[in-house]
Parts: C-alpha cells; sequence; structure tokens
C-alpha cells in the first residue's frame, strides 16, 4: 500500500510539475486544505473568484478562513485579465479552473504573470486538464488542486490531490491528518490515471463545434471538454440525437447566462 501510495504521488508530481503531492479523499478536500496555506502564508483577506465557471467551493470554503471573496470579471467564463490586474494587487490568492466552465482554456500563463507581480497566490483548480501539456502546470500555478471524481477525465469517482513546489503542507499538517484516504483507493486512482479521456475529449469537443458551426458556439477556437452554446431547440434535438447529455444555463458551474452546455466529459470514451 505504502509503496502504491509513493507510485501514484510520484505519477501525479510529474503530471503537475510540482514537487510535492498529497492525495485527498475528494477535490473539495483539496480546496479546503489549499485555503487552509493560503490563510497560514497571507495576511491578506481577499480570495478572488471567476465570476463564472467556477466552482460552488469557491464561494462557500472561503468563509471558514475569514476571506472575503471578490469575482473577478469573465467573457463567458474566460478569466478578464485587465480586471484580475487590478484585484489581484491587495488579494490574497485567486482560484479558479483550467479549463473555465470545463469548455474555455484559461490563459494559466497571463493570469500567472500577472498574479505573481501582484504576490496573489495562484491556485488552479486541474480537475478537467490533468494530463494536459499546457495546462495543470506548476510552472505557473503556486498550487493544484483537482477531482478524481464522477464526470471527470479521469474518473475514479473517489479522490483528489494537491501539490505545490514549496512544502506548504508542513504548516498544515493537523488539516491534512484528518483526511483519510483508503488504502485500496491508490491502487484504483493510478489505474484510472491510465485511463485519461482528456485527449478524447478535446478531440470530440472540436467535431461537435464543427457540427454545431452554424449557432453562436462559445468560445469556438478554444480548449475544452464540453461545448457551449446558444439556447436553441435544433441544438437539444442534437444532443438527444447524438445521446450527448446537456444542461441548461445560467449555472454558476457553466456560464452565466442562457445556453446549452453539452456535456461531453460525462460520456464514457
Amino acid at each position: 500500500i505504502i509503496l502504491m501510495k509513493d507510485k501514484l504521488e510520484l505519477r501525479m508530481s510529474k503530471l503537475c510539475g510540482h514537487k510535492n503531492v498529497k492525495i485527498t479523499d475528494r477535490g473539495n478536500s483539496a480546496i479546503f486544505i489549499a485555503l487552509n496555506i493560503v490563510k497560514r502564508i497571507s495576511d491578506r483577506k481577499k480570495i478572488l473568484i471567476p465570476k463564472e465557471g467556477g466552482w460552488f467551493s469557491y464561494k462557500k470554503y472561503p468563509k471558514y478562513f475569514n476571506f472575503q471573496t471578490e469575482e473577478v470579471e469573465t467573457d463567458r467564463s474566460l478569466i478578464d485579465l485587465e480586471d484580475l490586474e487590478e484585484k489581484s494587487k491587495d488579494a490574497a490568492a485567486i482560484i479558479f479552473c483550467s479549463f473555465g466552465g470545463y469548455f474555455v482554456e484559461q490563459k494559466l500563463r497571463q493570469i500567472s504573470e500577472i498574479c505573481k507581480k501582484n504576490d496573489c497566490l495562484v491556485i488552479e483548480d486541474a480537475s478537467g486538464a490533468i494530463g494536459d501539456e499546457v495546462l495543470c502546470n506548476g510552472k505557473y500555478s503556486d498550487i493544484i488542486v483537482g477531482s478524481f471524481g464522477e464526470w471527470k477525465p479521469v474518473n475514479n469517482g473517489y479522490g483528489g490531490w494537491i501539490s505545490c513546489n514549496e512544502n506548504y503542507f508542513e504548516k498544515v499538517s493537523s488539516a491534512l491528518s484528518l483526511v483519510r484516504v483508503y488504502p485500496k483507493a491508490y491502487e484504483e486512482i493510478f489505474n484510472a490515471l491510465k485511463k485519461n479521456k482528456l485527449k478524447k475529449l478535446i478531440e470530440l469537443q472540436m467535431k461537435v463545434k464543427a457540427d454545431l458551426k452554424e449557432f453562436d458556439v462559445f468560445h469556438k477556437n478554444k480548449r475544452g471538454v464540453n461545448v457551449v452554446v446558444e439556447n436553441n431547440p435544433k441544438v437539444i434535438k442534437y444532443c438527444k440525437d447524438k445521446k450527448y447529455p446537456y444542461v441548461e444555463c445560467p449555472k454558476y458551474i457553466r456560464v452565466g447566462e442562457k445556453a446549452i452546455s453539452i456535456e461531453l466529459k460525462r460520456l464514457d470514451l
């Protein structure tokens, strides 16, 4: 069991580009620990979150550490860099998804450059981008968190992770000790990593966008693992014909306007 745990953490270290990795029971646990780290190393009182295309915990968890949250403006879940430039000047950290709403690739390098200049930590939620060559990148992100839960590219139904280069884990050892990962999970997650469907999802996203080119496809030239498109009966019919799951927006975790999110990441590819 110990050997498998070490093997998994080494694999995640290579995928994230971070020296230090801890496996957690859930992605939410990793987010909680990341915010705990920020609380212990920064005197600032504000956490930045995207206005749309984030995750529910981004709004809830900062309150446990007496952080205020402030939304960074977005263009259909793509972070607005000018607004980030201004708001990061007095923020402790920003947390955001590598693929905003799972459908648009964030400008990770530019986000990192802005935040480093303003002493604002970058927490990248790479649940949808594990294994990507551009995203899930420890070169740009101070902390990376993610989930191996249901409907993720690495779909194990259980587990998450947190990684960093600085040994922040020493500062939150008590919190980490509360996270119980059942022994068999390390092997299950390792095997699930081998089946990572990210590349297939990105290829399918491009095909679906081409199929729907007559409609308003949001960020049609950017990568993602879902497709978000205007809310149109023909789009819904397309989804039903293709047996693609979909949800109607607005939704904070996708996009804040009326649209259809085609949930390709739920498919068993």
